[in-house]
């Protein structure tokens, strides 16, 4: 799989599938992530296509238990004292 990928994008539909196969999961408004483990390590990227590995790093840390080829595309969200917050967190500064 080449970087950036096209992320799933929710459609508006008339009524919910239901049956075998179907899940639905809770909404949670965050920043759209999209990981996938290499054989080297671990890469995020934003709805935009832009490499946010070094915003999310603990998303990225996390990553690493997961077997290389594993790709999830999903909402990255933030909680502050229960809430959820919009502030993407600023990568680690590098020290000299």
């Amino acid at each position: 799989m080449e970087f950036p990928v096209a992320v799933a994008l929710a459609q508006l539909v008339p009524k919910l599938q239901t049956g075998p196969g179907w899940w639905y999961e809770i909404k949670l408004d965050g920043h759209r992530t999209v990981l996938w483990r290499t054989t080297e390590g671990v890469r995020l990227q934003a709805r935009s296509g832009r490499d946010v590995t070094a915003s999310w790093m603990d998303i990225a840390l996390a990553g690493m238990d997961l077997p290389p080829g594993v790709v999830l595309d999903g909402e990255a969200v933030i909680v502050v004292d229960g809430v959820v917050s919009f502030e993407v967190p600023e990568p680690p500064s590098e020290t000299v």
